[in-house]
């Protein structure tokens, strides 16, 4: 018994001995406790005004210089190997690192020995009144061999000739009015259409799809000169009457042979006779050129608002009037289609804490031509903001979180480069990704702040620009000393006037794939140009006249309004990458959900009732989406911020938020558009459309003579917008209460 004591009390005190072993090895120490400490605060404040600091208007000029000196449109020597290898070189010195993605993908290209032309062509076969080939140079920067000549990217090859009609805008509506209203016959037509209003690979689809043979697309300077026509570039901004738009005619994003898969080594590409591309050729003219041919078109007069701002009679057509009576419009267009590598860039800065949680700043590289505006005055900005950044990590920052940085090839043709990435790496970005801010192009004139968001980055937009020095002499001496207070004043919020207004995201730039695939925050931002101006786009959009002549003299002398925007896009990331808990607001995604759904119900609330359909689901799901948003952001206030769990928690809550409303089936069908609350506009791919999978059920549905089918299109996607809703309320909502929600449907 004694024996068995001692034995007791070895083993007790050779436990007791082990038990201290762990705890020494596994206790907290106090430089673990130290760093428990410093993970649970937000960054220094003085980062913030640092990097305020050394963002230099200077320096964004410089890059300018270097990026838009020659033409680099995507895939040419001067996009995917000087200027992709440049960046990659940059970032891979001042930052952790940087990697090149490669991808071979479909681009298309003007024939340089054998340009696209618009002539009149007479009965015995003599052309007169041919189109400019190349577009006249107006400054000694413009004088390069390596310019592409106008033209629209993936339009097919071909010669039509045939009766000119003016289209307009060659909107739906538009060839509505001249089919119904006019009863006219536009099958093996050449459409006539002004840019502007919506994206140009629409005008182009919707005249294929009424029986036009081609089209021919124009400026008109109703849409992109202000004032005398004698006033244009090299005198002042804008575009003159010898200036074209190139542009991609693509309506699907990314590579076309490869849909919803990367164009990798081991991608299957898809034969071009089988996928979907424009099947009418098209060719861009200046407006000095159409004056050649609308001057002579027979027919009707058109109705005031179909008129431009040329010094002609509009008229509708078909063909044209004496003496060219019996003449013919003949479109030439010899543009072709051809593989090329195209080169993404990233550059990385490790995060501290949460190296895993991404924040992504992007904007692409490849340009039509010299791109001055779009995209180098983007690509000029955001590598000042990288440099700046590197200098902080010099002065012993370190952000919280990764910060990517992306320099996307191929966008304009498609927003290819971004495509790929996210179909290659969208099961490591998707859930990692905390945000994507982008930036196109970082002026498109020097009035006011433009920004797009969803709505759960409207706070951080707002608080961002509230710190941007006001970058505009005249507006702080009138008392709007920041970004904010001048945002404020030209662009107040249409339902509320003490906030500026942030439009939605269509599908016009990068942040498409993040948000539409991935269901990544997302926001777009850069200066723009008066409101008061009724203008398509800034006049010179993409033309040869681009270039940083117009820029440092004519937009934004001394770069202080890229600079701005550099603060801005530097504030933002900041934020997402420092603060302990995500500047996310779910909040505010409620409120713009119940300004949606009574929009809706005052819109459309009358015909749905007559065919005994309601919306009365959709508001329960959003009072639902309500109540969890009120719930979620009271335990977001009340999170121990020195708990690293809890913490990942919430914020895993709120990045997940914006996946919710993405529909894996795709939006009313479409496949590269998933996100049920925000998606392009069924007829116009640039513009944003709330609820797009019922505004496209809507959409003149009296004319359709399958009503049966389509009112029952509407009840589905009626019902898909409920369940997304509600199905959002439940990610927010605490984890121990999933299966206890409501069970209506």
């Amino acid at each position: 018994m004694h024996r068995m004591k001692i034995l007791g009390v070895i083993t007790l005190a050779a436990a007791s001995l082990v038990i201290g072993i762990l705890i020494g090895r596994f206790a907290i120490t106090p430089s673990q406790l130290s760093w428990l400490k410093k993970m649970s605060k937000d960054a220094d404040p003085k980062y913030s005004q640092q990097l305020h600091q050394e963002i230099q208007a200077e320096e964004i000029h410089k890059n300018l210089q270097f990026f838009s000196r020659r033409p680099h449109i995507a895939g040419s020597v001067q996009d995917e190997e000087v200027l992709a290898t440049y960046i990659h070189n940059t970032w891979k010195s001042n930052l952790h690192g940087s990697k090149v993605y490669n991808y071979t993908v479909l681009l298309s290209y003007p024939n340089a020995s054998d340009p696209n032309y618009v002539s009149i062509l007479s009965a015995d076969g003599v052309e007169s009144n041919l189109s400019d080939k190349v577009e006249k140079i107006l400054s000694p920067d413009q004088n390069d061999s390596t310019v592409v000549n106008p033209f629209n990217a993936y339009s097919p090859s071909g010669v039509i000739v045939g009766d000119p009609v003016y289209v307009n805008y060659g909107t739906v509506e538009d060839f509505q009015y001249l089919t119904r209203d006019l009863a006219m016959n536009l099958t093996g037509i050449v459409a006539i259409a002004r840019y502007g209003k919506i994206f140009r690979g629409d005008k182009v689809n919707n005249g294929a799809n009424f029986g036009c043979a081609g089209m021919i697309l124009y400026s008109d300077p109703a849409d992109y000169v202000v004032g005398s026509l004698d006033r244009v570039y090299p005198v002042d901004w804008w575009l003159p009457g010898t200036g074209a738009q190139r542009g991609t005619l693509l309506k699907l994003n990314g590579d076309p042979r490869t849909p919803y898969y990367p164009s990798t080594n081991s991608a299957f590409y898809a034969d071009e006779k089988d996928i979907k591309l424009p099947n009418i050729p098209v060719t861009p003219i200046s407006y000095n050129d159409a004056v050649k041919y609308l001057s002579k078109m027979a027919g009707m007069e058109v109705q005031s608002a179909w008129k431009g701002k040329l010094n002609i009679t509009y008229r509708v057509g078909p063909g044209f009037a004496s003496p060219y009576e019996t003449s013919k419009i003949k479109l030439y267009v010899k543009t072709y289609n051809v593989p090329k590598t195209i080169r993404n860039v990233f550059g990385f800065i490790e995060g501290q804490y949460e190296p895993d949680r991404y924040v992504l700043l992007g904007n692409h590289r490849d340009a039509w031509v010299f791109g001055a505006i779009d995209p180098s005055s983007g690509t000029a900005t955001m590598m000042e903001l990288s440099r700046a950044l590197s200098k902080l990590l010099q002065a012993g920052w370190r952000p919280r979180r990764s910060i990517l940085f992306c320099s996307w090839g191929a966008e304009e043709y498609g927003l290819i480069g971004s495509t790929e990435s996210v179909e290659e790496m969208g099961k490591v970005l998707g859930p990692r990704t905390v945000a994507y801010i982008n930036v196109d192009l970082a002026l498109a004139g020097n009035s006011t702040l433009r920004a797009l968001a969803t709505p759960i980055l409207h706070k951080l937009l707002f608080e961002a620009a509230k710190k941007i020095e006001n970058p505009n002499p005249d507006e702080v001496r009138a008392g709007r000393k920041s970004v904010y207070d001048t945002w404020l004043k030209n662009q107040p919020s249409s339902h509320d006037p003490n906030i500026p207004r942030v439009g939605n995201l269509g599908s016009g730039s990068d942040y498409s794939p993040f948000l539409q695939l991935l269901g990544v925050s997302a926001a777009d931002v850069r200066y723009h140009y008066d409101q008061k101006y009724s203008l398509s786009s800034y006049p010179m959009y993409h033309s040869v006249y681009e270039t940083v002549d117009l820029v440092s003299r004519l937009m934004d002398r001394g770069f202080y309004y890229h600079q701005a925007v550099a603060r801005l896009w530097g504030e933002m990331a900041l934020r997402l990458a420092d603060d302990v808990v995500l500047h996310l607001d779910c909040v505010e995604y409620v409120e713009t959900l119940q300004r949606i759904v009574n929009e809706v119900q005052s819109l459309y609330g009358p015909k749905l009732l007559e065919h005994n359909i309601s919306l009365s689901s959709v508001f329960e799901a959003v009072g639902e989406f309500h109540k969890a948003a009120k719930a979620f952001q009271s335990r977001i206030e009340k999170v121990n911020r020195e708990n690293p769990l809890e913490v990942r928690k919430i914020n895993d809550q709120l990045m997940q938020l914006e996946r919710s409303f993405i529909d894996p089936l795709g939006v009313a069908g479409n496949l590269f558009y998933r996100h049920v609350i925000y998606a392009p506009n069924q007829h116009n791919l640039y513009a944003a459309s709330s609820f797009p999978g019922l505004a496209s059920a809507m959409f003149d549905i009296d004319n359709d003579p399958k009503q049966e089918r389509r009112w029952q299109q509407v009840k589905k996607e009626i019902s898909i917008i409920a369940y997304t809703i509600a199905s959002a309320a439940s990610t927010i909502q605490e984890p121990s209460s999933i299966g206890g929600g409501s069970t209506k449907h």
